[in-house]
């Protein structure tokens, strides 16, 4: 299986640890993500329609890197089964910034592939952040998970796709665990929360059955002397978090 990730570092972020999941329930699953941070929907239009070489383009969380690429040189890169698109955090709130942009951008990229397309929903930043909508010390968190959640169901059936994977619904449900510690910077992911999402991708894409118990995160994925892994402890928690959330929200299908 293969996975393109329309995105920025959020997409970095969920991606991290998919592919070694996967390996580790000996399942063939590859993730690509072109990436650039901070890009809105309405910028990958742009690039689809200029050329311009702008992105990374990252394969199984960074195993290989690829730098200053156009979004055509992603999408034949090789055949993919899905597709995923997302919109940049602090506008994630705010369909109207969707449109009509994400129409057309898939409108484009349908040009170029077959996959079947998701939409991804990113989540709300930590209480000890800043947004321009939901103010700073502390963020009105819950308002922009609310907020946030709305936004990419009301996206997704405006364009018809009845797929969305709830990461932001997997980070809100952690919180209530381990408080407001899955971000390391406010809004990108810290160990613990590209953990997660990894676990939430792999069962989006493969089934919640398979079998995960012998995978192990590396940590230090976003900075070499940064964040160890997360506790081993910790792993079957994250995975219970990961499957609970699928099952409320049923992968956030529409249908």
């Amino acid at each position: 299986m293969n996975i393109l990730c329309i995105g920025n570092s959020f997409a970095e972020d969920v991606s991290t640890y998919v592919h070694k999941i996967a390996e580790a329930a000996h399942e063939d699953l590859n993730i690509y993500v072109l990436y650039i941070g901070g890009c809105p929907i309405s910028r990958h239009l742009k690039n689809i329609r200029t050329g311009d070489k702008e992105y990374f383009f990252m394969e199984n969380g960074g195993e290989k890197i690829v730098t200053w690429v156009d979004i055509f040189y992603g999408l034949k890169f090789v055949k993919y089964d899905y597709i995923t698109f997302q919109q940049v955090s602090q506008d994630s709130w705010n369909v109207d910034t969707y449109f009509p942009y994400l129409i057309e951008l898939m409108e484009e990229v349908r040009k170029y592939s077959d996959a079947k397309f998701v939409i991804h929903q990113t989540w709300s930043y930590g209480k000890y952040y800043q947004h321009y909508k939901y103010g700073q010390n502390p963020l009105d968190q819950e308002a922009m998970t609310k907020d946030v959640r709305n936004a990419y169901i009301e996206a997704a059936k405006r364009v018809n796709i009845p797929y969305i994977i709830p990461s932001g619904e997997a980070i809100k449900n952690a919180r209530k665990v381990f408080g407001d510690e899955l971000n390391r910077d406010g809004f990108h992911l810290n160990e613990r929360g590209r953990t997660l999402t990894g676990y939430l991708l792999a069962f989006y894409f493969l089934g919640d059955k398979i079998d995960v118990s012998s995978f192990r995160p590396s940590g230090h994925t976003y900075n070499e002397a940064g964040d160890p892994p997360v506790d081993e402890k910790e792993l079957p928690t994250l995975v219970e978090i990961a499957k609970e959330t699928l099952k409320e929200n049923k992968g956030l299908n529409l249908l």
